[in-house]
């Protein structure tokens, strides 16, 4: 199958992420890509480039980049347009009508806007943003709920070299509990429920560490962060690694994998936490819930209860080793059966499969 992939966002957020896991879920298929985003360098170039695909990059801002992608269509024969954010989606709906090849937007935000009401399909990460789209009156049967897929086996099997350096540098034999929070450096990601938690662990006679992986370190927000960290005396017991892609080692050290964030999507690092074995915490109502309800994987974080009683909960179970190990193996299973990206590549193409005998059969290309 030929496939034309559009992104409209080039940096590292979970849309960026979602995106090249599915690029590299269908290379894998070997499916024929033609990959376009804005922009020559940076996140999305360097990932495409990586899995030794062909990028193209267009400004995506008038009749001439239409005419572009257009000729792209023609040239390698497409089968399906897939795109993912606002200017992409917008630019497939016309490019869709130009061309007679059916659109699907990937919806990875918690964003609505009325172009899903006009695409072929509209892909969710999910039921939270199904809700949504209902909400807005895009009709049922256009919406599908896809979880994203990962590389189990690299989450699942740290880099041994890696995993000791970071053990090192990071000295978890003293922590009598690790937790870690992975995302960008961002209010919306409410790293401050992380840091209370790891207060009340304090408090609690425990010898806690959060470890908060990503970035900017640095402007207002994590200077309200570090100002927290001062005045709760947990100067110790928190350590920013900044960006960095040895996630695998540090899930790999850590006991719980934190994600009490606000408008989220979804929240791939919770599949990730799930690979290498560590239960998970996500905020009541968001999207990475749904993972804990379906699957009872962790704990749910409710802003209308105390942090105490969530650190009760995961202590109570880190020192439970026999249930820990069963809910850390359960974790383990399930990301390897429900989100390998063999497994989400199956499901993008069961999508395609259901829109080509019809839609490329009634729409003359023009």
């Amino acid at each position: 199958m030929n496939i034309l992939l559009i992104i409209s966002k080039n940096d590292k957020y979970g849309a960026q992420r979602v995106f090249l896991e599915q690029v590299m879920a269908l290379h894998q298929m070997k499916h024929s890509l033609i990959i376009v985003g804005r922009g020559d360098i940076g996140y999305i170039p360097d990932g495409v480039r990586a899995l030794g695909l062909q990028y193209y990059s267009t400004p995506m801002k008038g009749i001439n980049d239409l005419l572009f992608l257009r000729r792209l269509v023609k040239q390698n024969n497409i089968h399906i347009i897939h795109t993912a954010l606002d200017r992409a989606d917008y630019f497939g709906l016309i490019l869709s009508k130009l061309t007679g090849r059916p659109v699907i937007s990937t919806m990875n935000v918690r964003r609505y806007h009325i172009g899903y009401r006009f695409a072929d399909r509209v892909v969710t990460v999910s039921n939270t943003q199904k809700g949504l789209l209902l909400k807005h009156g895009v009709q049922t049967q256009k919406i599908r709920v896809i979880r994203p897929g990962i590389d189990v086996e690299r989450y699942s099997s740290p880099v041994p070299e890696k995993q000791k350096d970071w053990k090192q540098k990071l000295n978890t034999e003293q922590y009598s509990i690790v937790f870690i929070h992975i995302s960008s450096v961002i209010p919306q990601k409410s790293h401050g429920v992380s840091i209370e938690l790891v207060e009340e662990c304090k408090k609690r006679g425990e010898t806690p560490l959060l470890i908060i992986a990503g970035d900017p370190l640095q402007g207002d927000y994590y200077d309200s962060l570090i100002a927290k960290i001062n005045i709760s005396g947990l100067g110790k017991n928190v350590f920013f690694t900044g960006w960095t892609s040895d996630l695998p080692e540090l899930l790999s050290l850590s006991h719980f994998t934190l994600l009490p964030s606000v408008h989220e999507a979804f929240g791939m690092v919770l599949l990730e936490g799930m690979a290498a074995g560590t239960p998970i915490i996500a905020r009541e109502g968001e999207g990475g819930a749904e993972l804990i309800e379906e699957y009872g994987t962790g704990f749910l974080y409710s802003p209308t209860f105390s942090v105490s009683t969530l650190a009760k909960q995961l202590l109570t179970l880190r020192h439970d080793s026999r249930s820990y190990k069963v809910l850390s193996d359960r974790c383990r299973e399930l990301a390897k059966r429900e989100f390998s990206t063999a497994q989400f590549g199956k499901q993008l193409v069961d999508v395609y499969n259901s829109l080509l005998p019809g839609s490329c059969q009634n729409k003359k290309p023009v």
